[in-house]
């Protein structure tokens, strides 16, 4: 039992001496270059030792902490300094000046002057041929020997006055010197606190180029150094461009070619090309609010929510719901009740009236109801991702993109690219996931070649049915539009695959770091809508403990479900699949630490937005509440609400009317989309749900033996 223990022991000891060898070689190379730290002698290492300290995290971050206090300081000292002289019957402020200030300033002045004297002992001549360093010493030293001077003179001189005065303007360069150098220090520290959450080499990187950068006199320099990193945090690091007046002297048409062949393009053309056809519309998102959807011709009845079958109760219901369309706290579940289990449908037709979608791009909304019924019902029922998480992460993703640093990116032609992505983007997912199809060999990921296997599958499956002769929702677009539609909603679903979640973050994280965004691209909308998607893909943990613990339920339900399955083929069961032997609270609070709570961190980074900070205080929230809660948690919030699990918040997964439930048993490889062992499953389970719930017992195992299990603390122990 001690050997685990003994082994994170010795890398936890490894990684700290990783860190420490780190800092010391960084150190090293900054006071010495290239000479390595085994031929430097005893002074020279002290030396080292010394630079090393600002090498810490913790350092950056006081010295920066003191630059703010001490910038709020000199200013209340200021007005302190105007009152005592318009009002010299002040005699407790002038006490306060004379004494107090004077000698706090004079603190934080020689704290300062440490930290110049440490820098010049450790950096040595390198420190004072770097202007801004001598332009800080100097400010450092008059201001301390002003300081002096004021506690050993009398104010009453007009000279005094007049040096002290100066003083007070020495004091403001002073400052504005500070916040400049804290600012590079920000940036630092940005870099460095962005490698807590996900560990890619890009951040060490950056840190070097950004220490590189602050020590360059030349302004060329610098600005080629802002270059390199603008560089690193785009997509264009390996991109070929053509250089249609340059050296290799080609053509037009063989650049039109190499463009159509190799994806190689002149990045200024591109840009104005694609966002030619979309120009006249890319005002239209951040004036959404000024909208008004009720002034619409198709504001009432089933023209506007797409079901015929409404009640009057239902109908009210829905107009009190789309009212809050672009809550971060909307309830799915009340919309799946008010819409008789049809979700999916009156919540498109609602975003796309409420843009003018129906109107812009000459989409009947008849046509839309049909298709999004269409799509609505090849949605599998399995606990998890079903019609209603489609009609989750539609309105997630909704309230997610109106943000104003989105908006700023789109206009309605991503509008309704995003949309639609959101609807399909899990389009018959048969509640098994891409490992699951690959190990198996399944016809499915033999045609994806095992590559983002059900992504692939549902942006496929479901573009037959939006283009569909009869109902194509494109069939307005010209030629432009319709290849930006396709280009984002494919990025977007294969963003979805969760085997590129840490690589697709680094990415995006770095490119908000270096400021990448402001420019207005189609790569940067493209980027950022495939994040807009991912995070509203895992956005349950990211809402409050009345969303996250019933979708909880729901993907253990789905978890186990495979895990199930797994046994039942002969696999080895899927970490977190086991309904005997895993911890819920476990894996939900693992998950949210190490996924969703750095993708929303990264996501309000950009977006700066007061959703996305309620979504990073839910993510804390719900993962402390999983960690210290354990696994009594689910029980006392379904105690709170007076449910059980059998309530249909937790068991209703949509009316089953995709083709799986009609098909035969088949052989295999008949189907390239669904397979056999699905099919015979749910004709197994004749019921209209093929899925157990959280509870109930596994189905019988190849062996012919049942296995108790459920999500009671004795099965998951």
């Amino acid at each position: 039992h001690g050997a685990p223990a003994a082994e994170e022991d010795v890398d936890e000891v490894d990684a700290r001496e990783q860190r420490r060898t780190a800092r010391r070689d960084t150190a090293v190379a900054k006071v010495f270059g290239k000479r390595p730290w085994e031929e430097l002698n005893g002074f020279e290492k002290v030396r080292v030792k010394t630079a090393e300290i600002f090498e810490f995290r913790v350092v950056d971050l006081t010295i920066i902490t003191l630059v703010l206090v001490y910038t709020c300081f000199i200013f209340a000292g200021l007005t302190l300094e105007t009152n005592d002289c318009d009002d010299t019957s002040q005699t407790l402020e002038e006490f306060l000046y004379n004494v107090v200030f004077v000698w706090v300033d004079l603190a934080f002045l020689a704290l300062f002057l440490v930290e110049i004297l440490l820098k010049v002992f450790a950096y040595g001549h390198k420190y004072l041929l770097n202007f801004v360093n001598i332009f800080d010493t100097t400010i450092v030293v008059v201001s301390f020997f002003f300081t002096l001077f004021s506690l050993t003179t009398d104010n009453s001189s007009n000279v005094i006055v007049r040096v002290l005065r100066l003083g007070r303007i020495i004091r403001v360069l002073l400052i504005m010197n500070k916040l400049n150098r804290s600012r590079e220090g920000l940036t630092k520290l940005k870099y460095a606190s962005l490698e807590s959450g996900v560990e890619a080499p890009v951040y060490k990187v950056l840190n070097l180029l950004q220490e590189l950068a602050s020590r360059l006199e030349n302004q060329t320099d610098k600005r080629n150094i802002a270059w390199i990193v603008d560089v690193i945090g785009s997509d264009r690091l390996y991109q070929a461009v053509v250089d249609l007046h340059g050296k290799g002297d080609l053509d037009e048409e063989t650049a039109e070619w190499l463009n159509s062949q190799y994806k190689i393009t002149e990045a200024k053309d591109e840009k104005e090309d694609r966002r030619a056809s979309t120009a006249p519309r890319r005002a239209s998102l951040a004036s959404m609010a000024q909208r008004d959807a009720g002034d619409d011709d198709h504001a009432h009845g089933a023209k506007m929510y797409g079901i015929r079958t409404l009640t009057p109760p239902q109908r009210k219901e829905l107009d009190e719901l789309m009212a809050s369309v672009d809550s971060w706290e909307f309830d799915v579940f009340k919309l799946y009740d008010a819409s008789g289990g049809m979700p999916l449908v009156p919540l498109v037709l609602t975003i796309f009236q409420r843009h003018n979608l129906f109107d812009t791009f000459r989409i009947a909304p008849e046509e839309l109801s049909k298709v999004m019924h269409k799509i609505q019902a090849g949605y599998s029922a399995v606990p998890y991702h079903n019609r209603i998480h489609a009609a989750d992460v539609t309105q997630t993703l909704y309230s997610l993109i109106i943000g104003d640093a989105v908006s700023q990116h789109i206009g309605d032609l991503e509008v309704l690219a995003a949309v639609l992505a959101a609807a399909v983007h899990d389009y018959g997912h048969p509640g098994l996931n891409n490992l699951f199809h690959v190990k198996n060999k399944l016809e499915v990921a033999i045609l994806y070649n095992d590559q983002a296997v059900l992504e692939n599958m549902h942006i496929c499956k479901s573009w037959a049915i939006l283009t569909n002769p009869e109902h194509d929702l494109f069939r307005s677009l010209n030629p432009a539009d319709y290849s930006q539609v396709r280009e984002l909603m494919v990025a977007m679903i294969l963003g979805t695959d969760m085997s590129g979640h840490f690589s697709e973050l680094a990415h995006f994280m770095t490119k908000t770091s270096s400021n990448g965004f402001e420019e207005k691209s189609p790569a940067n909308t493209k980027m950022i809508l495939k994040m807009a998607l991912h995070c509203s893909d895992v956005s349950n943990p990211a809402k409050g403990a009345d969303l996250c613990i019933p979708w909880a339920v729901r993907v253990m339900n789905e978890f186990f479900m495979q895990g199930d399955k797994e046994k039942e083929v002969g696999m080895n069961v899927s970490p977190f699949m086991d309904r005997e032997t895993t911890v819920i609270s476990k894996c939900q609070g693992g998950f949210i630490k190490i996924i969703v709570t750095p993708l929303y961190e990264a996501w309000q980074a950009f977006a700066q937005s007061d959703t996305g900070n309620v979504a990073v205080e839910c993510c804390k929230m719900n993962q402390e509440a999983w960690m210290n809660g354990g696994e009594d948690r689910i029980e006392r919030w379904l105690e709170e609400k007076s449910l059980t699990l059998e309530h249909k918040m937790l068991t209703e997964h949509g009316v089953e009317r995709d083709e799986l439930c009609s098909l035969p048993p088949v052989m295999a490889g008949q189907e390239k989309y669904y397979y056999p062992v699905v099919v015979n499953m749910r004709l197994a389970s004749g019921s209209t749900s093929s899925v157990q719930p959280l509870g109930a017992e596994p189905p019988i195992t190849t062996g012919g033996s049942k296995k108790a299990g459920g999500a009671s603390k004795e099965a998951l122990v």
